[in-house]
Order: structure tokens, then C-alpha cells, then sequence
């Protein structure tokens, strides 16, 4: 049985991960600077998200098959 949170949360973190992503990618362009590395770091937290929501929301649904 799909444990309806865990895939409304993957959702929802893939989302927050894309779109983080695509504000720093933004912000980069538009400043071009990145004096102490924390686009980085930034870069390294979207991409997390977009995992970790992935993982949680595929896992959900290999639960119906």
C-alpha cells in the first residue's frame, strides 16, 4: 500500500529542488561572482533535494507494481 505522504513529500521536495536550482543559476548570472564558494554549496543542496524527493516519490509508487 502507497504511504500517501512519502510521495506528496518526494513531490513536493523535487519541486523545491528545481526550482532552488534554477534561482541559483539565476543568481549566478546575473552576479558572477562567488567570492567564498556558497553557490556551491548551493548547487550541492539543490541537487539533494531533487534526489532525495525522487528516491522518496519512485519508491512510493514501485509499491504498486
Amino acid at each position: 500500500m502507497i504511504d500517501f505522504e512519502n510521495s506528496v513529500l518526494g513531490f513536493v521536495m523535487f519541486v523545491l529542488g528545481v526550482l532552488f536550482l534554477i534561482y541559483t543559476i539565476r543568481s549566478k548570472q546575473k552576479d558572477g561572482k562567488d567570492q567564498f564558494g556558497n553557490l556551491i554549496e548551493m548547487y550541492f543542496g539543490a541537487i539533494g533535494l531533487i534526489l532525495m524527493g525522487l528516491f522518496l516519490f519512485i519508491r512510493e509508487f514501485i509499491k504498486i507494481w
